[in-house]
């Protein structure tokens, strides 16, 4: 064991740099960043990279659709269009072959130039501010994004169908899962837990279903999202600010990702809750610096927010499958869309009272 890399994988890293991109590794270490893939700093003499390794379908709660090849090649492409145009973000390198998605012993890797940054300590306000007017302009890059289709393996908010198509949960439609949760077979708290919230897991999905915006999607932007475009995706350089985690890159509408930077800067980083209203006007208004948006778009937020919350809690529900665990991160999901709805129409207005 060498860095956190064993002999035997550290021999198979050391071959795929060399024979793939003529990176002699001088030392490989493991770092703890991203909840999902094994990340490795790779250094060589003069310089060092990142080494991802992609966990594979099914291995982890979250490594569901975005972990299929083509998804997988589908950020790639996200991520050098948006660096090209200007856009601060890491986009992975290509191997000898060209290609920016490699396999070895069935797993696959991407090499990335490796940037240091810190976690953003300015206020909320300020760098939420900040954070607002790089979105904008991400998504003024992204209107003219070539490819138009949907990244494989995703649906748009609202869309639960599709997003129970994945191994994690076990079922293919919403009714399944439903019918699962009012037994709940097990008799851990979090079974247990489940059982009683069975109905207002139901109105939740109801909620987003029958409230899926349709003909929002014939009269916005429709783009490319970061989607996840939370603080603790965005760095800090002495350059500027830099964007991670792109694992949830999918077509969209716009207000997807203004929505989530809104909820999670202003409110409850987890749960979106007790939205602070200076914090959240100052965001959409630095967004508004540099790309319109409408008051009718902006009411979309509560929904998006909701529909965001409700697909981790899905997921959270596919770990208690499986494992009887997650009584935590259940409530606090339910908690933080039971706040949403019940204060969606405050929160319309307070975003579009000055807009």
């Amino acid at each position: 064991m060498h860095g956190g890399v064993a002999a035997d994988e550290r021999a198979l890293m050391e071959a795929l740099l060399r024979d793939g991109y003529g990176v002699p590794a001088n030392h490989i270490t493991r770092i703890d960043q991203g909840s999902t893939n094994a990340n490795f700093v790779v250094r060589t003499l003069d310089t060092s990279f990142l080494l991802r390794r992609y966990a594979r379908p099914g291995q982890s709660p979250w490594a569901t659709q975005s972990h299929r090849r083509e998804a997988m090649l589908y950020e790639h492409g996200v991520l050098v269009y948006a660096q090209e145009r200007g856009i601060p973000c890491i986009a992975p390198l290509p191997d000898r072959h060209g290609e920016t998605l490699v396999e070895a012993d069935g797993d696959a890797y991407a090499l990335f130039p490796y940037v240091v940054s810190q976690r953003p300590t300015l206020p909320r306000e300020v760098i939420g501010a900040r954070a607002a007017r790089l979105l904008a302009r991400y998504h003024r890059v992204m209107e003219d994004y070539p490819v138009t289709s949907q990244r494989p393996g995703w649906g748009l908010a609202g869309e639960l169908a599709s997003w129970f198509r994945v191994a994690s949960l076990g079922v293919s439609r919403v009714p399944d899962l439903l019918a699962w949760l009012t037994e709940a077979p097990g008799d851990s708290d979090a079974h247990e837990y489940a059982r009683e919230q069975a109905a207002r897991i139901a109105d939740l999905v109801r909620y987003v279903g029958d409230r899926h915006p349709a003909q929002a999607y014939a009269r916005y932007p429709v783009i490319v999202n970061h989607g996840d475009y939370i603080l603790k995706n965005i760095g800090e350089t002495e350059c500027g600010l830099v964007l991670y985690d792109w694992d949830c890159c999918v077509r969209e509408l716009r207000v997807y990702d203004l929505a989530m930077l809104v909820g999670y800067t202003g409110g409850e980083e987890h749960t979106a809750r007790n939205i602070d209203p200076r914090i959240a006007r100052s965001v959409v208004q630095a967004y508004r610096e540099t790309a319109s948006m409408s008051v009718e778009e902006l009411a979309l937020v509560p929904y998006m927010l909701v529909a965001f919350r409700l697909r981790f809690l899905l997921n959270n529900l596919g770990r208690l499958m499986t494992t009887g665990s997650c009584r935590p991160t259940l409530r606090r999901d339910l908690e933080g869309m039971r706040w949403l709805c019940d204060h969606e129409r405050a929160i319309v207005a307070m975003l579009t009272a000055t807009a």
